[in-house]
């Protein structure tokens, strides 16, 4: 028999990012107290300024020599998460949501004594009041734009923008207007005009702000998330950058050129599949500059803002994903070229920190070119064009033009992998340089649809009937079920390297990689018999209890996206890292809006297996994964649990109980129990798992996940016997391809010397 090698398909795991062209020179910490936004300040004489916003007020740090920052004062102000800075000429404006006006700050005088609190602006035969402000910006010409304004006087402020003289009378700004079309949560100006993310519309607005009594808007346009936090022109003002506060959300990159008719031209993440969220940019000549929570600070190359690079980053936090954790903001422009960053807290803790960084990065390498169909010239669409040799992965498409745009931070030489469906992957070797556009144009041969077939037995050659089957690649994917005689057939499939798992209940699900084409036809799929399931298919566990709604956190299989808070894991980000597939069974496997949305509320919700016969002469060991998180409270405690129990049809037995004191809250947990020794074993064995938020006002953040449910049986002395005695026995694995020293609680395989014979040995 042909020698068959099982491999394990490993998930893809994101982990954070580490530093990368950016040096972090010195630090400075505040106890006790988170960060929130910075920008910077010189005073003409070769000294730098870091401002910085703190929950309990603001702080004044000099940083003209960046390994030693020292705090020059502190102003206390009341309590607030949001307190945003910035400057005219030698004085600072800083806005908070507390009610609190806006405080401004003589930096002429660094004893910290020279501030004011102002509240109400005269002028232009009007005036406005406002107490508390979400953001500010201030432009060259002394006109200060107050973001998101309100007042706790009882008057409306305008919550767009309200515009300040702060030119003339520096600590007595003077009302000059106001744009108020629709809430702004962040922006910038520009001669006379300004751009600005409104948040709750999930719009890019493009407002002409030279009649400041009569603002016309000029353009507007959806961002990438809908939910558009920050927004910077480039440096020609041709196009614009926008960040979308939201969870595995883009910097997205717009042609302003003609206002009634925005062009996206490009998006871009820091790490794709993490979940994180962009906050604040920055355009700084050809880079942009910005702080993305969970992963730092990030400097993307926009010399062509329709290929954005990127180039430099450094993650200054612990945890990674989803999360209001981490990097507030980033401020570039000092003139010693340092960049500088706030931390809301460092390293999952509650202190706030400076951060400043030197600049290690320099202009991308870009690659450019088209794809087209060697026997016609035509464009190939969709494309995947991947750089290898690198740190991480590097992809991108072609257009509907087989266009493509790409690059690198780094020069050197790079194998360009370009590939398609139906169609024969080709590797060129290029060599990139930095600041230069290295085109590399490709025709990649077709290849030719053939229809195949295979099928599923188990270990004495019978067809399995309504096996399934799933057979992928990047570029095609096939799923299918045996009839009754255990065949399928696989239909306009192309030659090319495959995955494929088969499974079905009462048999242990195998994986393998084979290269399938039309003089290589797939080898039989071979099951022993068992109870295992990683939920790569519906093997028919049933859901129920009192939760209905999918969006509070009932059980769903499938690829589930992580959530996170404070550094703690609440729903995972990936199933276990040691089956076949990406699956697991979790409470609720979209991430939401934010952590705890699709969390488990009110109720309970139960996962129950089909039935098991369990009725042999034999000892049976259930496995196991499992997740269990539990935490914020609106009043009591987190006093959950999570609870794995069996059943024989007549008898009902706890198993195992997760609470919010137990270890490895936030991970994936391997257990295995001696199920002999818990209950009577029968044909009608059933095993259920429950969780629920137990405060029936869902005051708590409950999460589960279950995943590589599996029986196995005790190894008995005689493991190797008939074996046969004229090969050698080179090498024994598991069902699912793991190397074993014959403690494997699965089935093992043999290998002999030959390799002409497969041997399995099942274990009852």
């Amino acid at each position: 028999m042909k020698k068959i090698i099982f491999f394990l398909l490993l998930p893809f795991l994101m982990s954070s990012q580490s530093n990368y062209n950016l040096s972090l020179l010195g630090t400075l910490d505040w106890n006790n107290t988170e960060g929130s936004d910075i920008w910077g300040w010189a005073d003409g004489i070769g000294n730098e300024y870091a401002l910085v916003g703190l929950n309990n007020g603001f702080s004044v740090v000099n940083v003209t020599t960046p390994t030693n920052p020292v705090e020059e004062f502190f102003i206390s102000d009341i309590n607030s998460t949001w307190r945003d800075v910035k400057t005219f000429g030698h004085y600072a404006y800083v806005t908070t949501e507390a009610n609190a006006g806006l405080l401004i700050v003589d930096l002429s005088d660094m004893s910290g004594n020279t501030y004011f609190h102002q509240t109400i602006f005269n002028g232009n035969n009007s005036s406005t009041e406002f107490t508390a402000a979400h953001n500010l910006y201030i432009d060259e010409n002394g006109v200060a734009y107050i973001f998101g304004a309100s007042s706790n006087s009882g008057s409306s402020p305008a919550d767009g923008a309200i515009f300040l003289d702060v030119a003339t009378n520096p600590i007595d700004p003077s009302y000059l207007g106001e744009w108020n079309d629709f809430y702004i949560h962040d922006g910038m100006v520009r001669g006379d005009t300004m751009y600005v993310g409104c948040i709750y519309e999930g719009e890019l607005y493009i407002v002409d702000v030279s009649n400041k009594n009569n603002p016309q808007n000029l353009g507007h346009t959806t961002t990438p998330s809908s939910f558009t936090h920050n927004a910077w022109v480039s440096n020609d003002g041709n196009y614009v950058f926008t960040t979308d506060e939201q969870s595995d959300a883009y910097v997205g990159s717009y042609n302003i050129t003609d206002m009634n008719n925005i062009q996206e031209v490009d998006r871009i993440q820091s790490n794709p599949g993490s979940n994180s969220i962009p906050h604040n940019a920055h355009v700084d000549g050809n880079f942009l500059i910005t702080s993305w929570y969970r992963d730092g600070t990030v400097v993307h190359d926009i010399t062509y803002p329709n290929n954005m690079i990127e180039v430099a980053n450094y993650d200054s936090y612990a945890g990674s994903g989803d999360g209001f954790d981490g990097c507030w903001g980033t401020y570039p422009f000092l003139p010693s070229g340092n960049i500088i960053s706030s931390d809301i807290n460092s390293n999952n803790s509650n202190n706030a920190r400076l951060l400043v960084y030197s600049r290690d990065f320099q202009q991308a390498s870009y690659l450019d070119g088209n794809v087209s169909d060697i026997t016609n010239s035509l464009p190939i669409a969709s494309a995947n064009i991947e750089i290898l040799n690198t740190l991480s992965l590097i992809s991108t498409s072609s257009d509907i033009s087989g266009n493509y745009s790409s690059g690198i931070a780094s020069t050197g030489n790079y194998d360009i992998v370009f590939s398609a469906a139906g169609y024969l992957s080709d590797t060129l070797n290029t060599n990139l340089s930095s600041g230069i556009i290295t085109t590399v144009d490709i025709q990649l041969q077709p290849l030719v649809s053939f229809n195949t077939s295979g099928i599923v037995v188990d270990i004495n050659g019978n067809g399995i009937e309504n096996a399934d089957v799933l057979i992928y690649n990047n570029d095609n994917t096939f799923t299918v079920t045996t009839d009754n005689l255990g065949n399928f057939n696989l239909n306009n499939i192309y030659e090319g390297n495959y995955n494929i798992i088969a499974g079905h209940w009462g048999y242990i699900t195998v994986c393998s990689d084979e290269y399938i084409s039309s003089s290589n036809p797939l080898q039989p799929i071979v099951l022993s018999e068992g109870y295992y399931d990683d939920f790569t298919f519906n093997f028919g566990w049933s859901v129920s209890g009192g939760i209905f709604n999918p969006n509070d956190g009932i059980w769903q299989r499938g690829n589930p996206e992580g959530t996170s808070d404070s550094g703690i894991n609440y729903n995972p980000e990936d199933d276990v890292d040691n089956d076949c597939f990406e699956n697991a069974y979790v409470t609720g496997l979209e991430a939401g809006t934010q952590t705890g949305s699709r969390d488990v509320d009110d109720f309970n919700t139960i996962l129950t297996s089909p039935i098991l016969d369990l009725s042999g002469n034999q000892d049976y060991i259930l496995n196991y994964d499992v997740w269990f998180s539990n935490g914020f409270s609106w009043g009591a405690p987190p006093n959950d649990s999570l609870t794995v129990s069996v059943s024989n049809g007549a008898t009902n037995v706890v198993i195992d109980i997760l609470t919010a004191s137990s270890n490895n809250l936030g991970e994936w947990s391997s257990k295995s129990f001696d199920l002999s020794q818990i209950i009577s074993l029968n044909n009608n064995i059933q095993f259920s798992i429950e969780t629920a938020d137990w405060d029936a006002l869902g005051g708590h953040w409950v999460e589960g996940g279950f995943d590589n449910f599996y029986i196995s049986n005790s190894l008995p002395s005689n493991i190797i016997e008939n074996i046969n005695d004229n090969k050698k026995l080179i090498k024994v694995i598991d069902i699912l391809g793991r190397e074993s020293n014959f403690n494997s609680q699965l089935p093992l395989i043999y290998i002999y010397d030959d390799g002409s014979i497969e041997k399995r040995i099942i274990i009852k």
